[in-house]
């Protein structure tokens, strides 16, 4: 049977990706097998239509990069103005977030609090992302501290009432 294929051959094994270079189907395994296989790029230039290369750039330039992962601000943008317009009247951000899940968005609170203080703020499209604290550690002084000496008692003082060592 010359046709007979086996389920290995319709489907690649969990540890295997396919793709596509140059028109070349490569394989490889995720043990690296094929990973060390070279590109002839001379090859590679000979098989390419470069004309119809640039054509794509020059179409890709003029268009706007896809947008590889939607996000909530993204999903609630047609929503924007009725949003900021319920939330000044005194909806809060919970409130608003309850009535969001009713209706299929799953959104925290804390999210959709970001999202109308960055729309109320001038709408920028890019949400500036929070500041990373780190813990301060104690400091270690490489001085050891010593305690300030008392002050020295002057022999003039006229205070009588302390009985004198005879140190002198």
């Amino acid at each position: 049977m010359p046709n007979a294929r086996t389920s290995r051959d319709n489907r690649l094994d969990a540890g295997e990706k396919t793709r596509l270079v140059a028109g070349i189907k490569t394989t490889s395994t995720t043990t690296g097998e094929n990973m060390n296989r070279q590109i002839d790029y001379t090859e590679l230039a000979t098989k390419l239509d470069y004309a119809a290369l640039d054509k794509k750039l020059t179409q890709l330039v003029q268009a706007k990069p896809p947008r590889q992962r939607k996000t909530v601000s993204d999903v609630l943008e047609p929503l924007r103005e009725r949003l900021l317009a319920l939330h000044r009247h005194g909806w809060s951000s919970g409130q608003l977030v309850v009535e969001l899940k009713a209706a299929g968005v799953p959104v925290s609170p804390a999210r959709l609090r970001e999202c109308l203080n960055r729309w109320a703020d001038g709408g920028r499209e890019v949400a500036k992302p929070p500041t990373r604290r780190r813990r301060q550690r104690a400091t270690t002084n490489t001085t050891p501290t010593t305690a300030s000496p008392a002050p020295a008692r002057s022999r003039t003082s006229g205070d009588d009432s302390q009985p004198k060592l005879g140190l002198s």
